[in-house]
């Protein structure tokens, strides 16, 4: 269904409530409201308003006001974990520390200030969100060298509040392995996948209530996680892979590691990346719809979700999508495609939500 066949059905339902002149000529900000309305969406990767360090530049394509403005559910709010390896000597301090700093930025001021509400279990999230309510806001972490090496440090961050970690960023780490590392730095050596210490963190995770996210592990790292995971997992920003050769795919997944994410029950989460390589395209939403139904008949459609990587300075966005209340052309993009309502649902984060609930209770 079109924008203009979808605007044609408003009118009638108007027409048949006595409401003649109830959905005429709707501007653009009512289009976006009657095609979110009603869904829980919850971003299960993001950077809103991050703390800005040596290097970094602002890039608002997911805000406060633009999560409140469409009545988004939750977002997660994640420090990058290896800045101070990232910046290459430029940001003084420990890992650590450089986290801590990322995440008081948001406690300290969205969330004291009751802009956001800080989400600890999932009764926290708004079960019906609306435009101009409090979204969640999910802390989260990038990168597991913040912990580093250390077990315990997952206990501090559960308690700061912390339900999300991405345990491997842009380089290997003591953790485990990443999938691309960054040209610009020199290559750490690599692990041979999962570590001890990457053992040690996802069982204290679990054992807490927390979230593994896999986003940036490599197939082996990924493969040896999903054999010890006793909860779902979470590739939280990430799409397709046309090529049978994992080296070649640099971010992107191959079928065979999506599979092993929904094995875990989990989800694998597709985002704003506008770009072609090779056979894989993701120009515009529909593209962007065609590889959801794709990974709805490939791994099933409890298996597929959001993730924006929205503020994380994403190279190139889909054609037209500015921020994320553009996410009601990906809507209007999979009812054409051919999704029922509640598969929209499901993947603007029904299917999160489940995760979730499993995971942090």
């Amino acid at each position: 269904m079109n924008r203009r066949r979808f605007l044609k059905y408003l009118g009638a339902a108007a027409l048949a409530l006595g409401c003649p002149d109830a959905f005429a000529d709707l501007p653009e900000t009512d289009n976006r409201t009657a095609l979110l309305k009603g869904l829980r969406i919850i971003d299960a990767h993001a950077h809103p308003e991050r703390y800005l360090s040596e290097g970094q530049y602002a890039e608002n394509s997911s805000t406060v006001k633009a999560m409140t403005e469409m009545g988004m559910a939750a977002s997660i709010f994640a420090a990058v974990g290896d800045r101070v390896y990232l910046s290459n000597g430029r940001l003084p301090g420990t890992e650590y520390r450089n986290t801590m700093t990322q995440l008081d930025h948001w406690k300290d001021g969205i969330v004291k200030t009751g802009k956001v509400k800080l989400v600890r279990n999932v009764s926290d999230i708004p079960r019906a969100p609306a435009p101009g309510g409090v979204p969640g806001c999910i802390l989260a972490i990038e990168g597991g060298d913040a912990l580093e090496g250390d077990p315990e440090r997952v206990n501090e961050f559960y308690r700061y509040g912390v339900r999300m970690i991405t345990l491997i960023h842009f380089s290997n780490n003591r953790l485990g392995d990443c999938m691309q590392n960054l040209r610009s730095l020199d290559s750490r050596p690599r692990n041979k996948g999962l570590t001890a210490q990457g053992r040690k963190v996802i069982e204290r995770m679990q054992e807490l209530g927390m979230v593994v996210d896999v986003a940036h592990a490599d197939s082996l790292t990924l493969r040896q996680i999903g054999e010890i995971t006793r909860r779902p997992v979470v590739d939280s920003h990430s799409n397709p892979c046309s090529l049978a050769n994992t080296n070649q795919c640099g971010r992107f997944r191959t079928w065979k590691d999506m599979e092993t994410v929904a094995k875990t029950g989990g989800v694998v989460c597709t985002w704003t990346w506008g770009m072609t390589q090779g056979k894989t395209r993701r120009e515009t939403f529909r593209d962007w719809a065609r590889e959801i139904m794709e990974m709805k008949k490939r791994i099933g459609m409890e298996h597929v979700g959001l993730g924006t990587d929205g503020g994380g300075g994403i190279p190139r966005f889909i054609q037209g999508y500015r921020d994320i209340r553009d996410l009601s052309r990906l809507v209007e993009a999979m009812q054409d495609t051919g999704f029922a309502r509640e598969e929209i649902s499901a993947y603007m984060g029904g299917n999160s939500y489940r995760v979730l609930k499993a995971c942090i209770g």
